[in-house]
């Protein structure tokens, strides 16, 4: 059983994606500290022009919170005109594409409150749409405890997993951990996740950019690049 965790992000990178594609089980880390300014409410899309090729930011605004706010919990400010703005760069910067994807269209008339309910329902529509058949749960919906690697832990052993499988950026603290999972018979394994080109408008590929940009480009074709 391998088992993933990662937080809630908006519009995830492609690797993400094939983190959940590679694993049993795919837990939403919903129950820990928001940041500000992270890629919990922010991801980058391509812009091309006759100025040239550059990255450009969609941002999620979300009401002021406390400092020990979860991300579960986060709202959504909507007395900004954050729909609007999505929709105009998605066109501006991809043309018609965005009418081509129809959960997409579908998820920006909806109402929308919580930053990890919008978080988590395009995840979950856009694994549908890559045909991504791994489960996905909430980790504010387990009966967990613990902090850091121990809460980690927690996660992997209430779900029987014998493989934790994680991003490279966890390493540096995790492998002062490697002994807390290895008791309880879990292996570590680390995502080292290459990143493949694919049709990307402009001249230059660039990497890790939101999935919106192989959505855009590809459609269809998308799934064989996760």
């Amino acid at each position: 059983m391998i088992v993933s965790i990662s937080q809630p992000t908006l519009f995830p990178w492609i690797g993400y994606f094939n983190l959940i594609k590679n694993s049993d089980v795919f837990v939403f880390f919903d129950n820990v500290k928001f940041e500000k300014r992270s890629w919990q409410m922010r991801n980058r899309i391509k812009k091309v022009s006759k100025d040239g090729e550059d990255e450009v930011w969609i941002r999620m605004p979300t009401r002021l919170e406390k400092s020990e706010t979860l991300i579960k919990d986060v709202l959504i400010d909507n007395s900004q005109k954050w729909r609007e703005q999505h929709v105009n760069a998605f066109k501006s910067h991809y043309g018609n594409s965005f009418d081509e994807i129809n959960f997409l269209k579908e998820m920006y008339v909806k109402n929308w409150e919580r930053l990890a309910d919008f978080n988590i329902e395009f995840i979950t529509q856009c694994c549908k749409f890559l045909e991504i058949n791994t489960k996905l749960i909430k980790a504010s919906n387990l009966n967990i405890s613990g902090k850091r690697s121990f809460l980690l832990l927690d996660i992997c052993k209430k779900l029987g997993a014998t493989e934790y499988l994680t991003t490279i950026g966890a390493k540096d603290y995790l492998e002062n951990d490697v002994t807390i999972f290895e008791k309880e018979n879990i292996t570590i394994t680390y995502h080292n996740y290459k990143h493949p080109n694919y049709r990307q408008r402009g001249k230059t590929f660039v990497e890790n950019l939101s999935v919106l940009d192989l959505l855009f480009n590809e459609i269809d074709n998308a799934k064989q690049f996760i």
